[in-house]
């Protein structure tokens, strides 16, 4: 039992010391955003690949809860949320469906633009904070998600910030199949103007389900 109790103390300790100054400066800019469109490459790792795979992509979002994330250019697969709906959308394939955007599945996509990362406390009711870092001028932080149903989709998240500039350099989820997918964001305009039509996706032609 003693070295399970010195174990125990130890992650404890290490919890106790976990710095969140970094991300509490992080999250104090995130109160005045309203809008983003950032570009972004998307890293997927797979257990079966050797290496990832990467592609480029855009997101743009409008709070609430409103976003548009396309993967690929030109443009092979879509997600777009109104705030209520998500539609996912494979545009090579003509298919899509549509999901609640509470969902977890939607969740992955709408993270960013709710309210888990409008202010702190917002923050620590929707992760657990794990461990924290600083290297080569980057806060890195593991969270997991407290939320049961997202948890299970998105077991573990890793967030990288700038500490000079503190924006979002980048996002990595662990999904439930231990694949993972990391998104380095670049050239982000903040509040810029967003045309609202991009949040309601045409799917004339779409095989919808």
């Amino acid at each position: 039992m003693r070295p399970l109790l010195v174990l125990l103390s130890l992650i404890s300790l290490a919890r106790a010391e976990l710095d969140s100054k970094p991300l509490e400066t992080w999250i104090g800019k995130q109160k005045d955003l309203q809008s983003l469109d950032t570009r972004f490459v998307q890293e997927r790792k797979l257990p079966s690949l050797k290496k990832p795979v990467s592609t480029p992509g855009r997101m743009r979002m409008q709070r609430p809860g409103k976003l548009c994330w396309e993967l690929g250019q030109p443009v092979k697969t879509m997600a777009v949320s109104d705030g209520q709906t998500m539609t996912l959308l494979d545009v090579s394939k003509k298919r899509g469906k549509r999901i609640d955007a509470d969902s977890g599945e939607a969740r992955q996509f709408t993270l960013l633009s709710d309210g888990a990362f409008r202010d702190l406390t917002g923050f620590q009711e929707t992760f657990e904070l794990i461990e924290s870092r600083i290297t080569d001028g980057s806060y890195q932080l593991t969270v997991k998600p407290k939320d049961k149903t997202l948890r299970r989709q998105v077991p573990w998240m890793y967030l990288e910030i700038d500490t000079k500039a503190y924006e979002l350099r980048s996002l990595e989820l662990e999904l439930e199949d231990k694949s993972r997918i990391r998104t380095v964001f670049s050239n982000a305009k903040i509040n810029a103007k967003i045309d609202p039509a991009i949040f309601t996706p045409d799917t004339t032609g779409y095989l919808m389900r």
